[in-house]
């Protein structure tokens, strides 16, 4: 059945006044645990649509305040506050409040399933499988995300894509659901179609997602990483422009730079990887762009021995493929070949259909000599999108050409 979209809710107009609104009644009653819950949830979206930390902590600090009114079988109190910490990367909390969740109520498949998404975050996939394979047809929203994100892991993104474009159009149909929520599921659409090579269409994805909810970090941040492998230089400076306005993640200052050096903007390069430096320091606190600023530095070869130190910390914290993918990555840029290797094999344990992840494992096995292994990686990489990236995906090319001619070659 073809669903109608519903008018997109500006609910985001209305934020500050929410939380203000609850922020008034905010403590008056000591047993109170509904209005702090409430206003730890008002804090999340905000979080969400605007990219400040600090409403995460404020909203961690509601949760608790509603869980000291109500320690015991206080279960919105412990998924508000699950909430918290996972946008803090505190996976471990999180999957512990959860489990206290699910005690309450055993039988709530949609819990299970948040745990089998945080059990992917940490690595333990086996987990994460026995819970999504006792959640199944349930029908929600929660889990045609997860089952989508695990088919994705494990190699199977047509069948992610299917899913999450059931859940995107079945988002579409709610006026109630949250703008920044719906935007959300077209951006991670144009995310999968990335994956496989259709560009145009991941491309139209985000712009989609912006037309619902024209502020989306994350939609411009991925749109403006499509266009730099697409090598739309200028449309890939002006998207990142506009996502470092609202939010400078590492991520799209090291596009805006890498736009900008090819376009011959050496001055306004460097000012953008002196901000991403300065992003490190300060804007980096809570942790939260380990991953991504671990990636910038082993893309660009700066600091190699900060990057693999990154890697490891990263890790520590929640050991997934591309957590593994990282590490091996940033190992290899450090000259430490034996942890790359593992860690590479680690992160395609499912051969997962990402093209930078199964590069990173061609230029290890490059390394190693092992021909057999590095074509195949770079084969792979270059079937899923023959414009994964502007450089890795021509450096990939190079690769082939030049393994080919080596095995050629007499003597």
């Amino acid at each position: 059945m073809q669903l109608t979209p519903a008018p997109v809710k500006p609910d985001f107009i209305y934020r500050d006044a929410d939380v203000a609104f609850l922020e008034s009644r905010y403590k008056k009653n000591a047993q109170d645990m509904i209005v702090p819950r409430m206003l730890s949830a008002e804090y999340l979206q905000r979080y969400r649509e605007r990219g400040d930390v600090g409403d995460v902590l404020r909203a961690q600090a509601a949760a608790r305040t509603s869980l000291h009114a109500m320690p015991r079988n206080n279960m919105a109190g412990d998924i508000a506050l699950a909430d918290a910490d996972l946008a803090l990367h505190r996976f471990g909390d999180a999957r512990t409040l959860i489990e206290s969740a699910r005690r309450v109520q055993p039988d709530n498949h949609d819990l299970a399933l948040r745990e089998a998404s945080v059990d992917m975050e940490l690595g333990d996939y086996a987990r994460a499988r026995r819970l999504i394979e006792a959640s199944r047809d349930t029908g929600s929203l929660a889990q045609d995300v997860i089952v989508s994100r695990w088919d994705e892991i494990t190699g199977r993104v047509a069948d992610a894509q299917t899913r999450l474009n059931h859940a995107m159009h079945f988002s579409d149909s709610l006026y109630d659901m949250p703008a920044e929520r719906r935007a959300w599921y077209h951006f991670r659409l144009g995310e999968l179609k990335y994956l496989t090579g259709d560009n145009a269409g991941a491309i139209a994805a985000e712009q989609d997602a912006l037309a619902i909810f024209k502020t989306d970090v994350f939609a411009l941040g991925a749109l403006a990483r499509f266009e730099l492998a697409h090598k739309d230089y200028a449309a890939a400076e002006a998207t990142a422009q506009q996502g470092v306005r609202l939010m400078p993640s590492p991520e799209t200052l090291g596009i805006l730079a890498d736009a900008q050096a090819a376009r011959n903007d050496r001055a306004g390069a460097r000012a953008t990887a002196a901000e991403i430096d300065a992003e490190e320091r300060i804007g980096n606190v809570q942790h939260v762009n380990d991953r991504l600023i671990a990636v910038y530095l082993a893309d660009h070869g700066k600091r190699p021995g900060d990057a693999y130190a990154i890697a490891r910390r990263e890790i520590a914290v929640r050991d997934d493929i591309y957590a593994e993918d990282t590490l091996a990555w940033c190992a290899a840029k450090a000259g430490k070949w034996d942890v790359a290797r593992a860690a590479a094999a680690k992160a395609l344990r499912f051969d997962t259909e990402d093209p930078r992840l199964q590069y990173h494992a061609g230029v290890i096995a490059q390394h190693f000599g092992d021909r057999t292994e590095a074509v195949r990686r770079y084969t792979r990489a270059l079937a899923l999108n023959p414009q994964f990236s502007a450089t890795a995906a021509d450096d990939a090319r190079a690769q082939l050409a030049r393994l080919s001619a080596e095995s050629t070659r007499p003597g």
